[in-house]
């Protein structure tokens, strides 16, 4: 039997889903929270998206091995998922409930190709992905957008359009529809 059975305590719920507002108002408290921690962060997937209703939070984040650690702790209330070198899962207190909370580590090199494969969509990265091997590249979102075994681009976004002759899409556009990144269509 549980112990919270034998003490009468219920168990949080897991919240499965949050509106958009409720979502960007914990990831704001949390990345406040964590801050301190944390050379650089960045809010991403369906926030950044602005879907109306958001399965987790993500965050992007710069930190030292230290720092990485710290954050897990700073978040003491929440229950971990799983904690390694550069993913941290937590369900973390959202009212009387629980939220999942994804944090990814990047570092300087790399921040912006995390940034842009945790933002989204999945559709849209795996075109985004097919887009770069017909043009001889390949997306590494541990290292970067690669030609041959050389990194071209990965510091940002922005760079990894910008070798891919694309435009860089705003992160609400970062959807496909009928085998085409919406953005294109515009």
């Amino acid at each position: 039997m549980k112990q919270t059975k034998l003490f009468g305590e219920e168990e949080p719920r897991v919240l499965i889903s949050l509106e958009l507002r409720k979502a960007q108002s914990l990831a704001e408290e949390i990345a406040q929270t964590i801050g301190v921690h944390c050379n650089r962060i960045e809010i991403v997937g369906s926030i950044r998206r602005k879907k109306p209703m958001v399965g987790d939070i993500d965050f992007v984040v710069n930190a030292s091995d230290y720092n990485w650690s710290r954050i897990l702790q700073s978040l003491k209330k929440s229950q971990v998922i799983c904690a390694g070198n550069s993913l941290i899962k937590l369900n973390c207190p959202c009212g009387n409930s629980l939220f999942q909370t994804d944090f990814y580590r990047a570092n300087e090199k790399t921040f912006g190709i995390q940034t842009l494969i945790r933002t989204g969509s999945a559709d849209h990265n795996m075109w985004l992905a097919g887009y770069a091997i017909s043009r001889g590249c390949r997306l590494k979102y541990s290292e970067g957008l690669l030609k041959g075994e050389a990194v071209v681009a990965g510091e940002t976004e922005e760079s990894v359009f910008s070798v891919l002759d694309l435009p860089t899409p705003k992160p609400e556009q970062r959807e496909v529809r009928d085998g085409k990144p919406v953005w294109l269509e515009a």
